[in-house]
């Protein structure tokens, strides 16, 4: 949408008021205090939980990035100590009961995963600056680098409830309250701001986007409460409001929503099986699964995506079984946003764990467009489209060798046409857990199928990009999807200090046909060359990033990625403009509770 002449200016005193928030947290004792500092909470009941009932998710002590971003580290095992008078202590099965609630799904390892270095040491800015050395990696339920891609109504605080906790946070009083013997709730959230400036940041033809440079910001807040009867009945509801300033070229549809729901759904024990609980989630809700290059709740977009419907859930220490029928929900700034109901998608995504390290996901992904138009096939006819995605992907490591496989095909109609097309990943890295710095360096493959001769065979080849991830893929170029690309590229990781992170990335990037587009990672058409003559050579790029963390709240990333133009991009611009490198920098500062 069209910047108003009204705009706010960029708002950098929102990232001196949050430091200067956190400044005054830890002043009064944030983190690790030598005491517990008692609080009272008229008629409720804590119970301690043993510390050896609970098992923890694996990777207790790995982070592994989604795309750009880390896994939680373990919630078991520690918990808060609180002050109550007289606790009644009940049975094995009683005490032992509030340790699954909730039933939290362990992250999982995105694409180029990196290992986070362990042991003593300082784990935040602020340890460094107060000279406070930890034994190891502290327990932090929130993603520890990166976008913290991670659902709200997944982080896990259950190590909350321990009564050998040594570990005490301003926030602790927000999560697990105890309600009774039968009640729990929880709140939290996140603020959010972005600055950044862009050259040439859509590639695209058309004006006003082709070759336009673009220096804006993106604010958003989230909040949510989570409310627990037992563990038979929830109730999670999630706020989000988002806002753009000082846009030169209109506005991504994902950039601005203001006071929406992002979550909001029931979820029923329906039944128990080898003592874990199958699940029915009912209504608005976000998805993640895999190393999110196909459904993701995008976390790098403003707004996050989301989806409404029904997903059933059943998940043990080996296991996890999901199965899911949605409508997308569509972000509409003006009012309450709602679903595409001519678009449907479901799908079955199972995990099986070798051991704490490997794992291979079998999944099938089914998306129906009804829409009228969106898919245009044989000799300009358009239509509708329904596309099966059948795929697996093996990920692990073993003697700090990595791995990474994954693949898919797809099938169905498109218009006048057949589907069949896919994509494949191919990825290995070593982890230098003995080296300064602790480097992780990976090389991988990335490809996905386009089409010889668009709209002019019974088949159409072009691999669809479903809900993915995008940003943390193709050197967080948003202009470059998974669709009609080859990308050749290497990724290292290394932490100059246990609170900071650096990644650098170099890419080749080529079209897998001339004729076809160079599309997005919403799948939309950047351009195309329809006769082949400009060639596949997309182009070479770097990508960037150095995250700091500042406390276990708050994250301070700087990144930048740079596009050398081929010879696809300098022959298909239709304005000198056009044919310009993409060129990216971006800041942003993110603080959770």
């Amino acid at each position: 949408m069209p910047v108003e002449e009204n705009a706010r200016p960029l708002n950098w005193s929102r990232f001196v008021l949050a430091g200067m928030m956190v400044l005054a947290v830890e002043s009064i004792g944030h983190g690790y205090p030598p005491t517990p500092v008692p609080v009272e909470i008229p008629q409720v009941s804590l119970e301690p939980v043993p510390s050896d009932g609970s098992k923890a998710p694996p990777n207790e002590n790995r982070v592994t990035p989604p795309p750009g971003e880390g896994t939680p580290s373990s919630p078991s095992g520690s918990a808060r100590q609180r002050e109550f008078s007289g606790p009644t202590q009940k049975p094995d099965s009683e005490k032992s009961f509030w340790e699954k609630v909730p039933p939290v799904q362990p992250f999982p390892r995105a694409g180029n995963f990196f290992n986070a270095p362990s042991g003593q040491g300082f784990y935040t800015l602020f340890d460094f600056v107060r000279d406070r050395e930890l034994s190891n990696r502290p327990k932090n339920p929130y993603l520890q680098w990166g976008q913290n891609a991670n659902p709200s109504f997944n982080l896990d605080f259950r190590f909350l409830d321990d009564p050998d906790n040594t570990q005490f946070d301003l926030f602790d009083p927000l999560k697990r309250v105890h309600v009774g013997d039968n009640w729990l709730f929880s709140t939290g959230g996140e603020v959010r701001d972005r600055y950044a400036t862009i050259q040439n940041p859509t590639l695209y033809n058309k004006k006003p986007q082709a070759g336009a440079d673009d220096t804006f910001n993106l604010f958003r807040t989230r909040v949510y409460g989570d409310l627990w009867y037992r563990d038979q009945f929830r109730f999670f509801v999630e706020f989000i409001t988002a806002d753009s300033s000082h846009q030169a070229i209109p506005a991504a549809s994902t950039d601005v929503e203001q006071n929406d729901f992002l979550n909001l759904f029931v979820e029923l024990k329906l039944l128990t099986l080898d003592d874990h609980g199958v699940y029915a989630r009912i209504g608005r809700q976000e998805l993640l699964f895999g190393s999110q290059r196909l459904v993701s709740p995008s976390d790098w977009s403003n707004t996050r995506r989301t989806f409404q419907g029904v997903r059933a859930s059943w998940h043990n220490d080996t296991i996890e079984e999901d199965a899911f029928v949605v409508n997308p929900v569509v972000p509409d700034p003006g009012r309450i946003s709602s679903i595409d109901d001519k678009q449907v998608f479901a799908g079955n995504w199972f995990k099986y764990r070798f051991n704490k390290d490997s794992s291979i996901d079998l999944y099938y992904l089914y998306l129906d467009n009804t829409n009228p138009g969106v898919a245009k096939g044989r000799y300009g006819a358009t239509g509708a489209y329904d596309v099966n995605t059948v795929g697996s992907r093996l990920v692990g490591e073993q003697n700090q060798f990595l791995w990474d496989f994954e693949g898919a095909v797809q099938f169905g109609g498109w218009a006048n046409q057949s589907i069949f097309a896919g994509f494949g990943v191919a990825g290995l890295g070593y982890y230098f857990k003995d080296v300064p710095t602790t480097p992780t360096l990976w090389a991988y493959y990335d490809y996905a199928s386009g089409d010889p001769n668009p709209n002019k065979t019974n088949v159409h080849r072009t691999f669809g990009t479903l809900f993915p991830f995008g940003h943390s893929y193709f050197a967080g170029l948003d202009a470059i999807g998974r669709q009609n690309i080859n990308d050749l590229h290497l990724e290292y990781a290394m932490f100059p200090a246990k609170w900071v992170r650096a990644t650098l990335g170099y890419h080749v990037l080529s079209l897998d046909s001339a004729k076809d587009a160079l599309y997005n990672t919403s799948g939309g058409v950047v351009r195309q060359d329809p006769t082949g003559r400009a060639g596949k050579d997309v182009g070479e790029a770097i990508s960037t990033t150095v995250q700091f963390h500042l406390d276990n709240h708050q994250i301070f990333f700087v990144g930048y990625s740079h596009l050398f133009g081929g010879r696809f991009i300098k022959q298909t611009a239709v304005t000198p403009g056009a044919a310009k490198d993409l060129d990216a920098l971006w800041v942003q500062y993110t603080f959770k509770w």
